[in-house]
């Protein structure tokens, strides 16, 4: 197949690299143009561009790669370019704030939008690894009904990129449990290292404090922009959390040792369930 990555980070670039290896014929378009370089000279992409965008009516499938609003901005840029029978996709954290838009404006072409489980505490092409989506989870998220043709191609990228469980939900049903799953934690972590103010905390962490805050290293200007965009369903969990921290806290104030045990044990046998 014949597939343009918009956007070479991370994941567009890990996207170019697991693809490539696959033999799909990969082009790249990206800002930069030492991007494009180490892309082009490490065999991710067959040929990149910087400011030609005539390759993405020759692709069979877009895959953007890029921020939310930039989305939308690309494809009202270069609308004419779409055809029929072509698909465009996304890898964005977020859904219902920007597809139903990108769906109108992709015209002739079928917009289906889906979001790899994975990532690192990395930026950059230089820290792509299509080895990060072994096993991870691949949402597909379309609006109203399925166009089985593209949701076919992406089930076929998933598997050439072996991710494990893919699932298809809607783009409301996708933000909910996001906000949850990956906009909390993230969330989490942020405020547990910025509440750190002892000098001497590096000579006392251990496994729980760095598996715990390896998120907190997190890309500024895509995460609050992921945050904002769905903040409706992110602070829902945040005060959801709050409760829970305010039990246990209680807890601890009152000596109530029968509540933390229970909490403990609740916490994991849920956590176990996650294991099956």
């Amino acid at each position: 197949m014949k597939i343009c990555i918009v956007g070479l980070g991370l994941i567009g670039g890990s996207y170019a690299m697991g693809l490539s290896l696959k033999g799909h014929e990969i082009y790249g378009i990206d800002q930069s143009v030492d991007v494009i370089q180490y892309a082009k000279e490490n065999k991710f992409i067959k040929d990149g561009f910087i400011d030609d965008f005539s390759i993405l009516s020759e692709c069979d499938c877009i895959i953007l790669a890029i921020y939310p609003q930039a989305i939308l901005d690309f494809l009202k840029q270069h609308n004419a370019l779409f055809k029929e029978n072509q698909i465009i996709t996304d890898v964005c954290g977020v859904k219902s704030s920007f597809v139903r838009k990108a769906t109108l404006l992709a015209g002739k072409a079928t917009y289906l939008s889906h979001h790899p489980m994975a990532g690192k505490e990395k930026i950059g092409i230089q820290f792509a690894d299509y080895k990060i989506f072994r096993g991870a989870n691949f949402l597909i998220t379309p609006i109203d009904s399925v166009n089985r043709t593209a949701e076919e191609v992406l089930i076929g990228i998933a598997h050439d990129l072996d991710f494990g469980r893919i699932t298809t939900i809607s783009i409301e049903r996708h933000d909910q449990m996001i906000g949850f799953t990956s906009q909390l934690t993230h969330a989490i972590a942020v405020s547990l290292v910025n509440s750190d103010h002892d000098a001497d905390t590096v000579k006392f962490i251990g496994d729980s404090y760095r598996d715990l805050t390896r998120i907190a290293m997190i890309n500024d200007a895509l995460w609050s922009e992921l945050f904002l965009e769905n903040k409706e369903y992110l602070l829902e969990h945040i005060s959801s959390f709050e409760a829970e921290l305010d039990i246990l806290k209680n807890a601890l104030k009152y000596n109530d040792k029968d509540t933390l045990k229970k909490l403990f044990n609740q916490s994991t046998q849920i956590r176990r369930k996650m294991e099956k």
